[in-house]
């Protein structure tokens, strides 16, 4: 049930009523019909009038709607506050030497490339998708590497001048796995952004960037993109001012 006055033709003591259950929702869950109405000075037969604006038989069926509304709100408010944490110690993070100093040596390597090649597991195409588009504005090669449509064929006469960037929040995919093998057998550099440093994917790679964001987070949600994403937009303002030295 959605708690709003969109649509609805209130009375004044309807809009009583609506202002009320609005501010106190948990205490009108456990209060009678009586006790409702002598809270806001309205009567048993306006408090049933006003169920039924939310399509409702009576005060016990609203009541029930609401506990489930409640707790709807709970469990968004809750993701909500474990989003923001998790982003929070994040960026926190991000102003440490140790990241900044990984990342510079990433960037260093991808300003010295002719070749950039993007890969990522399913659930981090987002991320891929974002990187295609960003790091094009480069004076660089930029392609992708997909089980579908594979350019091995391109990047194997740059191989010395290639280097492999790999998007997995998870950090672990068999295509991926392959993939950063064969590259390194092909003498191509290969860099990983993974969630955990001690995934398959991380150590693999010639070089790992482990953002360490919250495990509550699903790997493909939104919110578990923005890390890979922030990184991106960083790695791509350090590899133009490493060009521009």
């Amino acid at each position: 049930m959605e708690l709003t006055a969109e649509n609805k033709s209130f009375s004044k003591k309807e809009w009583q009523l609506f202002q009320y259950v609005l501010n106190q929702q948990a205490e009108v869950c456990s209060m009678s019909i009586r006790e409702l109405a002598d809270a806001t000075k309205t009567s048993s037969t306006t408090v049933l009038r006003f169920c039924r604006k939310f399509d409702c038989g009576g005060f016990s069926e609203f009541k029930i709607k609401l506990k489930r509304t409640l707790q709807k709100q709970g469990k968004t408010d809750r993701l909500f506050k474990q989003d923001k944490k998790a982003l929070h110690y994040f960026f926190e993070r991000m102003d440490e030497s140790f990241y900044r100093e990984t990342l510079l040596t990433i960037a260093k390597r991808i300003s010295k490339t002719k070749l950039l090649i993007l890969a990522s597991d399913r659930e981090s195409t987002l991320a891929l998708t974002y990187a295609q588009q960003k790091f094009a504005r480069l004076d660089k090669i930029v392609c992708v590497e997909e089980e579908t449509t594979s350019i091995k064929s391109v990047w194997r006469t740059l191989s010395s001048e290639a280097t492999l960037l790999v998007f997995s929040n998870k950090g672990a995919d068999p295509f991926l796995e392959s993939l950063i093998t064969e590259c390194t057998t092909a003498g191509i550099s290969t860099i990983s952004l993974t969630n955990r440093s001690t995934t398959s994917i991380a150590r693999l790679s010639e070089r790992n960037f482990a953002y360490y964001f919250s495990d509550n987070q699903a790997a493909d949600s939104l919110s578990s993109q923005i890390p890979a994403i922030y990184l991106v937009e960083l790695l791509f303002d350090l590899v133009t001012d490493c060009e521009d030295r």
